[in-house]
């Protein structure tokens, strides 16, 4: 029974529509935060915590930051045990050398791309997908 509900998700993950939207802001990377900024997300790794915050944030608390980026939010509705999404959007935008990170949520899936790339990786995805 499991593997025919993998089968039936790989079918629905490659042949379903995506939309994304090109969500406002400037994200950047940090392992610090302070009390005034509540971060985007957050990821507990073995050397360090790791958050997503807004970059005027990290900026006004003189928080030592990487990786200026901007966030397409995948829109359209998917489930955790789909397969294939986040590959299918990676490689488009990998084959257009575009870098990207990518946070899988609850509700949406959420591509980090460089701030300056960021029209362009819209563009690519709003094409190819």
């Amino acid at each position: 029974m499991g593997i025919l509900n993998i089968e039936k998700n790989v079918t629905l993950s490659m042949n379903i529509s995506l939309e994304f939207v090109l969500l406002p802001g400037v994200y950047v990377y940090s392992t610090k935060t302070c009390s005034d900024i509540l971060p985007l997300m957050s990821f507990r790794e073995a050397e360090a915590e790791t958050y997503i915050l807004q970059k005027e944030a990290a900026e006004k608390n003189a928080l030592e930051f990487s990786f200026p980026c901007r966030c397409i939010r995948l829109d359209t509705p998917t489930a955790l045990t789909d397969v294939g999404i986040t590959a299918r959007v990676s490689k488009l935008l990998a084959q257009n050398d575009i870098p990207c990170n990518v946070v899988a949520a609850y509700h949406h899936d959420y591509f980090f791309v460089p701030e300056s790339l960021a029209m362009k990786a819209k563009q690519v995805l709003d094409k190819g997908v």
